[in-house]
Parts: C-alpha cells; structure tokens; sequence
C-alpha cells in the first residue's frame, strides 16, 4: 500500500468539487492525485492563477513524485507539486550560467550540461531531487565549512502567496543591487513563496574539483522568522512542504 492509499483520510470532504473548481480556475485539469488535493502546474502562469484565485492554504512539495509514509497534510490544504515545472533549460556560454525552472531533476540537468562540458559546482552534492526542491530545502548559509547556494545562485524568480512573480538577482552578480533577497527563499520550504526558476553560475568541468560536499539537509532549514512570514505572507497561507 502507497503512502497515498494509507493516508486517504487526509482528501478533502468534496475532492470532485475542488476537482472541478481548479479545473475553472486554471482552465485545466491538473489533479495528479486520487487520495490528495494535489496538482502539478506546468507553467509559471498557473501557479499565478492559482495563488492569485485559491484562497485557501497551500503545501508546496518540490522534491520527488510520491509522497513519504509519514505524510499527513492538513485536510484544508492544497498540495501544490512543482515536479512538472520545466519550461526552462537555458544556457549561456557567453556569460557561462544557466537559466532553469524549479522542476528540473538534478541527474537530468547535470548531464545535459555536461554535453557543452559545464557544471554547477552547488549540485553536484546532490545524486537526485530537483531544482526547485534543493533550493527550498538547503539553506544558503555556509555549514560545516561547506558554501550552502551563495557562489552558484546568481538569481531567482519566485511567486508570492498573492500570485505576483518577484525575481531577484541577475545574470551577473552587479545585477544585484541593495538587499540581496535571493537567499530569503533558499531552505524556507516553500514558506514564504514558489520558487518558479533560478540562474546559476556554471564553471567549466576541467577546472571543477569535487570537495565532498554533504548531502544532508540542514536541521535549521525551514525555520522562518515570524516577522517575515507575516510580512511576506499576512494571510498566512504558505504551509511547509517536504
């Protein structure tokens, strides 16, 4: 028995009627789920809709395609899985960063630039998981003498909890100017926001050594500031994802 199937009691009273009003919402079905109110947009613009026309809590799951065994969402809550968020691949051998959406898997992003002979050194701590997820779950403080995303993520497009689209950063690192809100979102869990797509610094794989970093998430990750939940979310609907 799945994880899903062992926790059917989570699936809201009404899911066809929830079913249908996403379906309104979005102009699309993108339920993915038979025992949880959970969808999949593919695009930037439907996570907007979404947020901009649900007004209820949001879970934002960004890492794998199954749910844990210890999964128990609150039966209020919209699962939102940001897996299928792949519009962007893009690289830039000029300025050496990629451009990438939040539902990207890692193998699969680390292998396509090693065809043009590129890496991220920040990802190659990771054997799986996706863009998306990794960056909501690892903070970008140094830990253990480890560099957690500060010298690889150069910028980040996140959507809000009222639907509005914010990027931060740049291509280059003069693109970022004043308060460097990028690393607000890095291990916040999808507490404060969507992350929708990132741009990373690449680095040649001839002159890139591996240094052991840690795969583990960090303890802390996920721990918000009251303050700034209730600045960047007032109403409170952003709940922590896994």
């Amino acid at each position: 028995m799945s994880a899903a199937e062992g926790a059917a009691g989570a699936t809201p009273a009404n899911p066809e009627r929830l079913k249908e009003r996403l379906k309104d919402l979005l102009g699309i079905d993108l339920w993915v789920d038979a025992n949880f109110p959970a969808i999949a947009p593919t695009k930037e613009t439907e996570v907007a809709k979404l947020l901009q026309g649900y007004p209820g809590e949001v879970m934002v799951i960004g890492q794998g395609t199954s749910f844990p065994q210890e999964f128990s969402p609150p039966t209020d809550a919209l699962i939102l899985l940001t897996t299928r968020l792949v519009e962007h691949f893009e690289y830039s051998a000029e300025d050496q960063v990629v451009e990438i959406s939040a539902g990207w898997g890692l193998a699969e992003s680390r292998q396509r630039l090693a065809t043009v002979g590129m890496v991220v050194p920040a990802w190659e701590r990771f054997e799986n998981g996706t863009i998306g997820g990794r960056l909501a779950g690892i903070s970008s403080r140094h830990s253990g003498g480890r560099d957690g995303w500060t010298q690889s993520l150069l910028g980040i497009t996140v959507a809000m909890p009222d639907g509005e689209q914010l990027g931060f950063g740049g291509r280059c690192i003069k693109d970022v100017a004043g308060y460097d809100l990028r690393h607000l979102f890095t291990g916040s869990r999808g507490n404060l926001g969507v992350i929708l797509k990132a741009i990373f610094r690449c680095q040649p794989q001839s002159e890139w050594k591996s240094y052991g970093y840690p795969i583990t998430l960090p303890k802390a990750a996920g721990r918000i500031s009251p303050v700034l939940r209730k600045l960047l979310d007032p109403k409170g609907r952003m709940r922590s994802g896994v």
